[in-house]
């Protein structure tokens, strides 16, 4: 591992140029990782708190979404007779605030649940306010929650027909429905799936590139610095040794590196606070950040070829 420090600070630039690459890797995989977190929790949270482990069932309109969902009074009535919770929901705006109207069983007439933003506005004052700092979110939109019955009376008078949609568990579905579970059910915000799908395939992509990149970096390393190798091997060194001594330094700039990355990842969002949607937890900074090492490694182990094929007699001849 000494032959391994001294190449790297013997070579300063060579070795700033692949630890800020690395950290550029690293800042772009957590802050996209967290950026699809945020996002994800704009999209569904409210459906998340309100559905639990039931079922959404939803109209089969040909499209599983809530916006493009109204359930037939056929469907109202066969649900509720076996213990649905109906979902009603009305766009509404609150104190010049794009809002999303849910309803929540958990409300009595005449109470609201508000998120901090709309604290103030008309809707609190005229109810009776048992949150004023939830955390929900539909269609990038903040949730309001209502009583079922304040709710769904507000939503006749704004021309809406019916619930969007339903939550329950093994009932028998009424006729042109359709029952989402697990995961799925988050697929009935309109924003969701194509987000998530869009911006999960950018992160996949940059955990290729950084093995990619990191692969012929240190594949041009090795064979730069193959004389060295040369002679190490013909004092006696182990090809163990040797291997060690080049993954060392791939590990090295690998964790200054992606530190580095994550480290201004999570400072820039806790600085950027409400305007930028990200969620830093363990699964967007520490788990992408091993995913990254590992990717790292890998393309660092691809470079060992020259290593384990140096022969000290010829490697000293041709260099």
């Amino acid at each position: 591992m000494f032959q391994g420090l001294k190449e790297l600070t013997a070579a300063k630039g060579r070795t700033l140029l692949i630890t800020v690459t690395v950290g550029l890797i690293a800042v772009l995989v957590t802050f996209l990782s967290a950026l699809t977190a945020g996002l994800g929790h704009q999209s569904v949270s409210a459906l998340k708190y309100l559905a639990g482990d039931n079922e959404l069932i939803l109209a089969d309109s040909g499209s599983t979404t809530l916006s493009a969902s109204t359930l037939s009074d056929q469907a109202v009535a066969q649900l509720e007779d076996e213990g649905a919770q109906m979902l009603w929901q009305v766009r509404d705006r609150v104190a010049d605030t794009p809002t999303m109207l849910l309803n929540s069983p958990d409300l009595a007439p005449g109470e609201v649940s508000l998120p901090a933003e709309l604290a103030d506005s008309e809707l609190a004052t005229a109810h009776d306010v048992v949150d004023s700092s939830n955390d929900l979110y539909l269609d990038h939109l903040p949730v309001v929650l209502m009583n079922t019955s304040d709710l769904a009376s507000l939503a006749q008078v704004r021309g809406v027909t019916g619930p969007a949609g339903a939550f329950a568990s093994d009932v028998a579905l009424p006729s042109d429905t359709v029952a989402l579970s697990g995961s799925e059910r988050w697929n009935a915000s309109a924003s969701y799936q194509g987000e998530q799908m869009s911006l999960n395939l950018m992160i996949v992509m940059l955990y290729v590139i950084s093995a990619l990149v990191l692969g012929a970096f240190f594949t041009v390393w090795t064979i730069q610095r193959l004389r060295g190798i040369a002679i190490s091997s013909a004092l006696g060194a182990a090809r163990r040794v040797l291997i060690a001594d080049a993954l060392g330094q791939a590990i090295i700039v690998l964790g200054i590196g992606i530190t580095a990355g994550t480290l201004i990842t999570v400072i820039s969002a806790f600085g950027m606070g409400v305007a930028m949607p990200a969620v830093i937890s363990s699964s967007t900074t520490l788990f992408p950040a091993l995913i990254l090492a590992a990717a790292g490694l890998i393309g660092a182990a691809i470079s060992l070829g020259p290593i384990l094929r140096v022969e000290p007699r010829s490697a000293l001849m041709n260099v």
